[in-house]
């Protein structure tokens, strides 16, 4: 094969050969890069049928794009060769690294780690691996793991049912091949039953114990022998081979392998989630106080080499640094609340001793204000109202905490109030209002205290009324003085933060809903502007929530996979809080002054949407069945949206990392990942009436635009070069144009364009969101993003003057189906699908206590089945770290 082309890929050399075929690195010519071509030997692939499932799970593998699993490119047939295209991996497989007496402990944690993350995201999509080992793990030269062969197992398994079958599939039956396979299944794979995630898990397992101990738990002589100990046998303990393996990994390893699945862990997320809190903690027991050995035999040659070096590194670092009186240790985050619903909004005292956060309370019903004094006892409520409050900020001097009391709501503008408490309850005070645009999902912060507690920094509604400044306000009049104003072209600047000298403000320059970039303000006396605001973090980093670290020279901010350190004043890459994880965010640091500088709290946030749907006998009428998941995962489900023929949903998931375009079936199966565009933001899916094409949002190119994709995959194209926000695209009833909701006059207002793209002509004039054409194509029922009561708009095309329709519908949410309109609304705490019967202009409840529902339905075109979806969890957790 060297030296011969396939199609337009010349193969150069020789990396390896397997019971799976040969690989060859080989060049792209079209493309101009390396590639590993897996060539499949043609008794593997036996079946049409089975090669292409084998080909829809490998795409569907390659679409995950995660950075531990090796990329397929392409899979293809040329010359009667099937072959796999892959990304070249410049290492070694795991299988050729680990030691005879097994990795160091932080490599495995580490390596276990990465692996776990890959499967996780895989089975999110779901999609099995069932054939993990060493071997098809690659280490890269700097040091990540990354999987390859999804798929490949599927493709090879020959379930014989017959009472006579042996108990492994025929394809691992091969000389040299079932030892080396057969060693790392899970018990119910070997037997030929039904897997599922929790079979990867125990191969996981396998792969865990021989890293950490060098030794496989299940052995033999052959086959058989091998196969009897994996059903039969429990492992020895890896702590007999290994003193070194912290008894905590122990316990997880072993409860991998438990031969019933329902006694594993029951999802890879879990065991990736045990490993890092594994990984934290080696960390600081590696660099933080040491614990006494129960013997100095336990200590492995690998393990003095360590220590000494940690022990010489530690000291050139004390002798260099002299002017510090002892050396940091890494945090390892702990929890400071633990209450049911979601805490935000950390505010530490000058003290450093106290936190003043939001609670939304036992019942999950309203935001108060709460003080709880670290290490002891349960929070000070502070507030009462029936209005949410939010983002408090504690002022230097200890005397107040300022805070905002409003709706919050999914709206352009929210109005607050400002408002002041005394740290231990009493009389509110009233500062100002403030009117303020929502930039993002979770609203920015908008207060920051002046160094000497005389006024604030605050963000409330430019002169236009169209966009959000910054000014400074004084606590005793309530005057305020413009500080800074963002162009035409921006959104809102929001966010302050001043650094703690007073001579520098950072904050937020949204230029579009859920992008932005942080700002570096020079500041003069008494809070006043001094220069222009200089470029700190780039729109692709979207960096929020900015806090000062107590050197003035340094900032945390959050970003979509956690906290991150930023130089202001310098061209220094931000740098990740390892320990942080990729949910953390809100961060607020303790005030040096008072002793505790090194002392961080942020929000952990865990929220989980997933897709739901109600099936009915008859549009509108009341159904019998209660709702039932359809579509789920541990990560977002969102923005359902059904095929014209009801066959597949297309939706918006991040179950691959990035917010993308998934396909499925209406219950979920055979999910495929149809964008890749690593965006902050991809959503909105609709599908063409023919079903051929789906058009979503995306800011890919820096601006929220509407594309266009195949319905069965391939490149999308993009339709518009304004702003062209994702939710809003809408075909028309004769599938020749599409709506879509645009600020490019300055204003929200609906679009219509031709199918494809095109010239567009404007169709509302007093704003409009997201618009759907009626049945009868005569007239657009629409929604405003204004609109904070919900209300539903109907224009006729004939006279441009627009009727009110319904009040009340929760996140635009209504879709117009033959008969009528389903809408969703909200009686107190009931959450209703409700439908307007066109024919008798009557409105009945169809289905109760739905719960906390988001964006608009979908319903198939006999209005008898509606997808929707709904935050299932969600609980937002303080933590506290020390000397981070």
């Amino acid at each position: 094969m060297i030296g011969r082309t396939l199609d337009r890929y010349r193969i150069e050399s020789k990396l390896g050969e397997g019971g799976m075929g040969v690989v060859y690195k080989a060049r792209d010519t079209e493309l101009n890069r390396d590639v590993a071509l897996k060539i499949l030997p043609p008794e593997k692939v036996p079946e049409a049928n089975r090669k292409q499932r084998f080909i829809r799970e490998a795409r569907a593998a390659s679409a995950l794009n995660h950075p531990n699993i090796v990329t397929v490119h392409d899979v293809r047939s040329v010359e009667g060769i099937d072959f796999i295209v892959m990304e070249h991996v410049d290492g070694r497989p795991l299988s050729e690294i680990i030691p005879p007496r097994g990795l160091p402990l932080p490599l495995a944690l580490q390596y276990g780690t990465q692996m776990a993350s890959a499967l996780a995201a895989a089975h999110g999509a779901g999609i099995l691996h069932r054939d993990l080992k060493p071997s098809n793990v690659m280490i890269t030269s700097d040091g990540r793991a990354k999987i390859l062969d999804f798929g490949l197992a599927k493709l090879t398994e020959t379930v014989d049912t017959s009472p006579d079958a042996p108990t492994v599939p025929a394809a691992i039956t091969e000389e040299g091949v079932i030892v080396g396979t057969a060693a790392y299944m899970s018990p119910e794979q070997t037997e030929g039953q039904p897997v599922d995630a929790r079979s990867d898990i125990f191969s996981l397992g396998i792969v865990l114990y021989e890293m950490t101990t060098g030794r496989k738990p299940f052995t033999g002589n052959s086959r058989v022998a091998i196969l009897h100990s994996l059903l039969h046998d429990e492992p020895p303990s890896p702590r007999q081979t290994n003193a070194g393996i912290p008894l905590d990994l122990e316990k997880g390893i072993l409860r991998c392998l438990r031969k019933d699945p329902a006694r594993r862990f029951q999802t890879m997320s879990d065991l990736k989630a045990a490993l890092d809190d594994l990984r934290a903690e080696s960390e600081t027991l590696v660099t933080g106080p040491a614990r006494r050995a129960r013997s100095r035999k336990l200590w492995s040659p690998v393990a003095i080499v360590a220590f000494v070096l940690l022990a010489a590194g530690a000291a050139l670092v004390f002798f260099r640094r002299s002017t510090r009186s002892a050396i940091a240790t890494p945090s390892n985050a702990v929890a400071l609340t633990t209450f049911a619903g979601v805490e935000r909004y950390p505010s530490f005292s000058p003290d450093g001793n106290q936190v003043v956060f939001t609670w939304n309370g036992p019942a999950g019903d309203n935001e108060d204000l709460y003080v709880q004094m670290i290490g002891s006892g349960s929070p000070l409520r502070l507030t009462t109202d029936a209005l949410s409050d939010f983002n408090p900020a504690w002022s230097p001097d200890g005397r107040w905490i300022a805070f905002l009391r409003g709706v919050n709501g999914m709206v352009t503008q929210n109005s607050y109030e400002l408002l002041l408490i005394p740290p231990l309850g009493g009389p509110e005070r009233r500062v100002t209002s403030v009117r303020v645009h929502n930039t993002s999902d979770v609203p920015p912060s908008y207060i920051a205290w002046c160094p000497d507690s005389t006024c604030l920094v605050i963000t409330d509604a430019a002169k236009d009324g169209k966009r959000d400044a910054l000014y400074v306000v004084s606590i005793d009049t309530g005057e305020k003085r413009a500080l800074i104003e963002p162009p035409t072209t921006a959104m809102s600047d929001s966010s302050p933060a001043l650094s703690p000298d007073g001579r520098t403000l950072v904050f937020r320059h949204s230029l579009e809903w859920g992008i932005g970039e942080i700002h570096a303000l020079p500041l003069g006396d008494r809070v006043t502007r001094a220069g222009e605001p200089r470029l700190v973090l780039a729109r692709d980093f979207n960096g929020e929530h900015p806090a000062w670290l107590p050197n003035g020279k340094e900032i945390l901010v959050s970003a979509k996979s956690g906290l991150w350190k930023a130089s202001v004043f310098s061209d220094e890459a931000p740098t990740r809080l390892p320990f942080v994880g990729e949910d953390g965010f809100l961060a607020a640091i303790a005030p040096a002054k008072g002793g505790h500088g090194t002392r961080l709290v942020y929000a952990r946030s865990y929220t989980d949407f997933n897709i739901w749907r109600i099936d009915m006998s008859a549009p509108g009428v009341a159904s019998t069945v209660p709702p039932r998941v359809a579509i789920a995962s541990t990560r977002m489900e969102i923005h359902a949206q059904l095929s014209p023929d009801a066959k597949r949903v297309a939706f918006t998931s991040t179950r691959s990392g990035d917010w993308e375009i998934w396909v499925s079936d209406p219950d979920g199966a055979n999910a495929v990942q149809l964008t890749s565009m690593k965006a902050q933001a991809t959503g909105g899916p609709r599908w063409s009436n023919d079903g051929r094409w789906i058009a979503f949002g995306s800011n890919q190119p820096g601006n929220f635009d509407l594309f266009m994709i195949p319905s069965t995959g391939g490149n999308p194209r993009r339709l518009t070069n304004d702003p062209a926000f994702d939710q809003s695209a809408t075909f028309s009833r004769d599938g020749r144009s599409m709506y879509f909701s645009s600020t490019r006059t300055g204003e929200y207002q609906i679009w219509k364009m031709p199918f494809g793209g095109g010239a567009a002509t404007q169709i509302t004039t007093r704003g409009g969101w997201y618009g759907v054409e009626a049945p009868d194509a005569r007239s657009l029922y629409y929604t405003h993003v204004d609109d904070v009561n919900g209300v539903l708009w109907q224009l006729p095309f004939d006279s441009r003057a627009p009727q009110r329709v319904l009040d009340g519908l929760v996140w635009w949410g209504f879709t117009p189906v033959d008969a009528g309109i389903y809408y969703f609304d909200r009686a107190a705490s009931n959450t209703r699908l409700r439908f307007l019967e066109f024919a008798t202009g009557a409105t009945k409840t169809v289905a109760e206590n739905l719960g906390d529902v988001r964006w608009v339905p979908s319903a198939t075109p006999d209005g008898r089945t509606l997808f929707y979806s709904k935050v299932d969890s969600s609980t937002d957790d303080l933590m506290l770290a020390e000397n981070f």
